[in-house]
């Protein structure tokens, strides 16, 4: 039997997805390998997709035009190994200068630094809020377990580059209401269980799903 398991289900007359964990030693690395096939499944209705069902790839309302992406951990330091480059320079060159200055992670966008023709340049390293987004109902436990996860890689990087110093303190204002709520989110949260795997990982196998179950 599978560790995983995504499923279809309807809601009040809406064909969601939902998520069953049959076993609890899975990994993040198992549930992405279990949501990937999502992307490109053309019997997954898709609220933005060309006919509602259609794949991810040439999609024309391309979700990475417009996404406020904050990379989780694993990814953050992987993509700045790919451009070969140190953590700090990657920060100052591909995040946006006016969130820096508020002590706030979030890469470049309108569209995203890394889209390149309509297409994303670091695919196999993209963060996990790129990763879980395929523009569908989710049932409420697997929309609550998606993101959990996903801003608790996102928290553990923002922490982590203000421990290291590539950020300043965060600033006393000037903040969108969402930039406030993502900083109390990293605050509240850097205590987790969750949040702490991403320091110790090397690789989404490292990380224990249960961690967020």
């Amino acid at each position: 039997m599978s560790k995983l398991e995504v499923y279809q289900t309807s809601e009040n007359g809406i064909v969601k997805l939902g998520l069953k964990v049959w076993d609890r030693t899975a990994s993040l690395a198992d549930l992405l390998e279990c949501w990937q096939p999502l992307c490109d499944d053309e019997t997954i209705f898709k609220a933005y997709g060309q006919g509602h069902h259609a794949a991810c790839k040439g999609c024309p309302n391309n979700c990475c035009n417009t996404a406020y992406v904050i990379p989780d951990l694993i990814s953050f330091r992987k993509m700045a190994a790919n451009l070969h480059i140190s953590e700090p320079q990657f920060v100052q060159d591909w995040f946006e200068p006016d969130k820096l200055a508020l002590g706030l992670l979030k890469l470049k966008a309108n569209p995203c630094i890394f889209l390149q023709e309509g297409i994303c340049s670091i695919y196999p390293l993209r963060s996990l809020i790129c990763r879980f987004y395929i523009c569908t109902e989710l049932t409420p436990d697997t929309e609550q377990l998606i993101y959990f996860i996903a801003w608790s890689g996102a928290a553990a990087t923002q922490i982590y580059a203000r421990q290291q110093g590539y950020l300043p303190a965060p600033a006393a204002s000037g903040y969108t209401s969402f930039d406030r709520f993502f900083i109390e989110l990293a605050d509240a949260c850097q205590d987790l269980p969750g949040v702490k795997a991403f320091f110790a990982a090397d690789d989404y196998r490292d990380i224990p799903l249960e961690y967020f179950l």
